[in-house]
């Protein structure tokens, strides 16, 4: 699978590409994340350099603590960024739920949007019409900081969820927009939500539509190593490699991540035993596609 990102393209053909996390929050729950605007860009870069093939900008967290920043001030953090990442030929994604700065980062020359409320807002929707640009729709019930006070009950939860990305990627094509599938792990689910929501990735993979995955660093992979629903507790590098390295074997296409350099190794081993087993071996000119050959 091939995805294109207004005039990029990442080639998911039997591999699992990473969405890098750029965080311009001062309240990202992962604290290490976090970086000002001015030190943005050498941020930006060495995540390419260590193999990210797409750079997720935001700067609104959707931690439950977090402070409701307004558009401008989201505007004045991610535009900036948007810009300068674009600038040096490396493809960006918008990490935003708010029409006024989607149509913001379009100007800017965002690659990809990345909406947490499943482009549900017609105003989001109309933003992506307008610019021709991909869109990711995540699974979530409930308000982005708010998520957790909502009725999170599942009859069958991966069937479900997958309903709802189809429908949403039904709407949109309606408009011309291409659409990225996201479950939504650990928005408002439980430990055994999520476990499902893995079990059923594969299904999701089989719908056609590219897969995104974003666990990384998850309050989940901390239940799992009975620590708690916690994000700053150690071991949460390797828990996330490992969940990254059995979903790309289930196939995702893309992995979005707070650490680029270990994720990248870990799946460069998948990426190549895939192909192998295919008896597609990777090409140099596969490894990092839209991303200039210096940063490779």
């Amino acid at each position: 699978m091939r995805l294109s990102l207004r005039g990029h393209t990442v080639d998911c053909t039997g591999r699992t590409a990473i969405m890098a996390i750029l965080n311009v929050s001062d309240d990202s729950p992962v604290a290490q994340s976090r970086v000002a605007v001015p030190a943005a860009l050498d941020r930006a870069m060495q995540f390419a350099r260590q193999g990210a093939e797409i750079i997720d900008i935001g700067a609104n967290s959707t931690g439950r603590d977090s402070r409701d920043l307004t558009a401008q001030e989201e505007i004045e953090r991610v535009c900036p960024v948007i810009e300068a990442v674009a600038a040096e030929g490396v493809p960006t994604s918008v990490d935003t739920w708010n029409p006024a700065v989607a149509h913001a980062a379009a100007e800017a020359g965002v690659h990809l949007l990345n909406d947490v409320t499943g482009f549900t807002a017609p105003a989001m929707i109309d933003v992506a019409a307008e610019h021709q640009i991909p869109a990711v729709v995540m699974h979530m019930r409930g308000a982005p900081k708010h998520h957790r006070e909502v009725d999170q009950a599942y009859d069958d939860i991966a069937p479900e969820v997958q309903a709802f990305l189809l429908e949403r990627a039904r709407t949109l094509a309606g408009r011309g927009i291409e659409a990225w599938l996201d479950p939504g792990f650990a928005f408002g689910k439980s430990l055994e939500d999520n476990l499902r929501l893995f079990e059923g990735l594969p299904a999701l993979v089989s719908t056609g539509y590219p897969v995104l995955i974003s666990a990384s660093r998850k309050g989940f992979l901390a239940e799992l190593l009975g620590l708690g629903d916690r994000q700053d507790v150690d071991g949460l590098t390797e828990a996330t490699l490992a969940f990254n390295v059995l979903a790309a074997w289930a196939g995702v296409h893309v992995v979005r991540v707070h650490d680029v350099g270990p994720v990248a190794v870990a799946l460069r081993t998948v990426n190549g035993m895939r192909q192998r087993l295919s008896g597609e071996a990777e090409s140099p000119a596969r490894r990092s596609p839209g991303v200039p050959p210096e940063l490779q």
